[in-house]
């Protein structure tokens, strides 16, 4: 039982990374931001173009990240009655449930975050056709607020959750000659997390391993690999949440940047991963008699209401990324992006949970226990292309549009990580008050094909699932 505590908690604890594919959209900097771009926001997404800044400037604003996330369960195989007991298959046809086979009504929810963003850079002269600029950043990749129908059918893979990353970087580049320039930055990562769902037990193979041995000796087929026909039964759905769960890690990024001949601009950057540990608080409602009382005389009695500490470890992947830009004329110019992040290194998380709560002394089970869990992700890659037309000396407009592949593959993917390949669609606008202000406003739309799962791991995850993320940015540009 101690494993189990363990396992609910690590499996809980999983979702923030995969929120960094699945519940962001990329709102780092303006519109125009990126890795073939000379503006302040190059701190995150290429240091090298820096090197292109000619006076110091301040980059300041925000994004507004509104999502319309929507999942329809389908649950394919047979189940039994909620109030059940039938702990191994066969289940006793009086005990089946035939409501609890087909689709279930939909559950929604409006994730809601604000990623900020501040950027400064310093140009620094000194002799000759090279150039220094020092430049630092604070900006937010990644914030959610997501909270479904806490009794829903999605409620064993997500209730509530609290999703955010903070990034604190200071850059250098080095402009070489007009031509060439390359860059590099340090990054302090700060995330926070908080989370909620209901644990199933009978997917927890150390629960079937205490109720097969003696004295309990009570036959089950419980573990990860449990059939539907033994899950999700209300004396072994027990909630769990985790609370005011913080990582601290670092990181660097690096790039070059070229511009080979007039009006030609190219960026190559790379992100490294960052290895992330999650630590808090858990709390586990344990409050059934077959875990407070029951078993007592067999030596297994559980509080009520059991709480601890929690940590995870896990690393958020690598990033490459290459950019082109061209003006084609005066007042025409494209850019044409594109990423390869390397979420497949992401194997496994590490979990660690302590609680005086979790000891069970006649049992010889301490109040301290590790865990690892294997995942299967994969490498996504994106394309977007942006055309920028400059109406007039102060007006330039733009239009965006692009593809992203989804990370989760349809075994394991779920209403934690409502994924999938993604269409891009954007636009915006710069107003220039005068050679030292800048005004920026772009809308950027992410949402997912249609896509509907029926190869889930056992039944877990099988359904439709519907995911639109908007992006309303705002930024102000202040060059000296």
């Amino acid at each position: 039982m101690r494993f189990a505590v363990v396992a609910c908690v690590a499996t809980l604890l999983a979702a923030p990374s995969v929120w960094a594919q699945a519940l962001s959209a990329p709102s780092v900097g303006t519109g125009l931001s990126g890795v073939a771009t000379a503006d302040a926001a190059a701190v995150h997404w290429n240091p090298a173009l820096l090197g292109y800044i000619d006076r110091p400037t301040i980059l300041v604003g925000g994004s507004l990240i509104i999502g319309d996330v929507s999942y329809e369960r389908q649950r394919r195989a047979a189940y039994q009655r909620t109030d059940a007991l039938g702990f191994a298959l066969p289940v006793a046809p009086e005990n089946l449930d035939p409501s609890r086979t087909g689709t279930s009504p939909a559950v929604t929810a409006n994730p809601v975050g604000v990623a900020p963003t501040l950027f400064a850079a310093l140009p620094i002269e000194i002799p000759g056709p090279t150039r220094l600029v020092a430049a630092v950043g604070v900006y937010a990749p990644y914030a959610a607020i997501l909270a479904f129908d806490p009794n829903g059918p999605q409620r064993w893979q997500l209730q509530s959750a609290t999703i955010a990353t903070v990034f604190a970087t200071a850059s250098l580049a080095w402009r070489l000659s007009e031509k060439f320039s390359i860059g590099a930055g340090a990054s302090y990562v700060f995330g926070f997390a908080e989370l909620a769902r209901v644990q199933d037990f009978a997917a927890l193979g150390d629960v079937g391993a205490a109720l097969a041995r003696p004295p309990i000796s009570q036959r089950n087929d419980f573990g990860p690999n449990a059939p539907p026909g033994v899950c999700e039964l209300d004396v072994l759905a027990r909630p769990i949440r985790l609370r005011r769960m913080i990582a601290h890690g670092f990181t660097f990024n690096a790039g070059v940047a070229a511009r080979p001949v007039r009006g030609l601009q190219i960026g190559l950057s790379y992100q490294h991963m960052t290895d992330l540990t999650f630590a808090g608080r858990f709390e586990l409602d344990l409050d059934d008699p077959f875990f407070t009382r029951d078993l007592a005389s067999q030596g297994l009695q559980f509080s009520p209401r059991v709480e601890g500490d929690a940590t995870l470890s896990f690393p958020l992947p690598r990033a490459v990324r290459l950019g082109i830009s061209y003006e084609l004329t005066e007042r025409l110019g494209v850019t044409v992006v594109g990423e390869y992040v390397t979420w497949s290194q992401v194997e496994r998380f590490d979990a660690r949970v302590r609680s005086p709560q979790l000891a069970q002394p006649m049992l010889g089970l301490p109040d301290t226990t590790s865990l690892s869990l294997p995942r299967r992700w994969r490498d996504t890659f994106a394309v977007e292309g942006t055309a920028r037309f400059a109406a007039s000396a102060r007006w330039l407009l733009w239009v965006t549009g692009g593809y992203r592949s989804g990370a989760s593959p349809d075994e394991t993917v779920d209403v934690a990580s409502p994924d999938g390949d993604r269409i891009v669609a954007g636009a915006g606008l710069r107003f220039a008050v005068n050679d030292q202000w800048w005004l920026y406003g772009d809308v950027e739309v992410q949402t997912i094909l249609p896509r509907t799962v029926v190869g889930s791991d056992l039944d877990l995850g099988n359904g439709t699932y519907r995911l639109t993320l908007v992006n309303l940015g705002a930024h102000v540009q202040r060059r000296f």
